[in-house]
């Protein structure tokens, strides 16, 4: 503990109620834009209770850890941090004591038993060791370092990614714009379908996505939604979040039909290009896979490979995480990619409000 922190006895921990001030800490602190208090609101939209936990000091936040409670009858009750993406978990002040991020996993735990979720699930930062938490590490991320400009970052790209960029530039029946209307949102969420139940994934709800485009006019961040259009229609889409210095890559959805024309390659080098340009130190390139086909694309732009660490607490002891490869949703995945998209866009949301990953 540094002279000036505070003991642990001058330290207070209770769910917390000011949005400016927990965004204005996260902000400050390298938080992810998936702690942010619009990313519970629009968790919130799926009926879900939210618990962000703070420790105060001297009436400011010294530490911060944001917990969502998930109950289904499918998929069972857990605690997670974040619901829908890989990086949350404790932040804390960088001159605050380890004392802060113990008050806020021990807060957690006692939470957890209060509520008798079958797990709580802290994802994508390293916290040491922090019994009886234990450490799983499953996904893997790419960071591309923006602070070198936009030339540093083209120069880091494979040179065959970059020959596939400048084809889709060049061709004149693709165009990259950005969605600045509600109306492109909705374009957006057309895609996101489809995408979806390509996969033979539920997709969220439409509400949950104009929750997340209401950070644009309150939020600390900013949300940028580029698309590739194909004569006018949106053929591959990018949903980006910033906060404080770095910017995530959340909802890329794609229309495979048109794969090889490269649009997705053109459409992610223009979302590094665009956060470079706007001023972050960092673009990261969301959860996924060692040695998938994705985790290879994503190589390919150039970033550092860097594990999620996510810690978990079982309270009836070990519980088997979700797992969306898993061979037995192989049977639910093939009758999902055969549905009607109106169905999927009524019945999707009702299923993966449920899912927390």
């Amino acid at each position: 503990m540094s002279e000036s922190s505070p003991s642990t006895s001058q330290l207070d921990v209770r769910t917390y109620r000011k949005p400016a001030a927990w965004n204005a800490f996260l902000e400050e602190n390298d938080g992810p834009v998936y702690g942010s208090w619009e990313w519970g609101d629009a968790v919130e939209t799926y009926g879900h209770d939210r618990y962000y936990l703070a420790v105060e000091a001297d009436g400011e936040i010294v530490g911060a850890l944001p917990l969502v409670h998930i109950e289904s009858f499918v998929f069972g009750s857990k605690l997670v941090s974040p619901p829908y993406a890989a990086r949350g978990s404790v932040v804390v002040d960088e001159a605050a004591s380890s004392a802060v991020t113990s008050l806020l996993v021990d807060h957690a735990r006692s939470l957890a038993d209060e509520l008798a979720v079958d797990f709580v699930s802290l994802r994508g930062k390293d916290l040491d060791d922090i019994d009886p938490f234990e450490k799983r590490t499953r996904f893997v991320t790419h960071r591309v370092d923006l602070s070198g400009g936009t030339e540093r970052v083209w120069e880091n790209v494979q040179e065959s990614r970059r020959r596939q960029i400048e084809q889709a530039a060049d061709d004149p029946t693709l165009e990259y714009t950005v969605g600045r209307s509600l109306s492109e949102l909705r374009e957006y969420y057309d895609l996101h379908l489809q995408s979806m139940r390509g996969h033979g994934t539920p997709a969220h709800s439409f509400e949950f996505f104009r929750t997340l485009w209401e950070l644009t006019e309150a939020g600390p961040g900013d949300v940028h939604l580029g698309m590739i259009r194909r004569n006018g229609s949106p053929i591959n889409a990018i949903l980006d979040l910033s906060l404080g210095g770095t910017t995530y890559q959340w909802g890329v959805v794609n229309d495979y039909e048109y794969r090889e024309l490269n649009g997705g390659s053109w459409l992610l080098w223009k979302s590094l290009e665009r956060a470079a340009e706007a001023g972050y130190e960092t673009y990261e390139m969301g959860r996924t896979r060692e040695g998938s086909g994705v985790y290879m694309f994503k190589k390919s732009f150039g970033g550092s490979k860097t594990w999620y660490d996510d810690y978990h607490y079982f309270p009836d002891g070990d519980a088997s995480l979700p797992d969306p490869e898993d061979d037995k949703y192989e049977p639910v995945k093939r009758v999902w990619k055969k549905l009607p998209l109106p169905v999927t866009r009524t019945v999707g949301p009702f299923v993966r409000k449920d899912i927390s990953l």
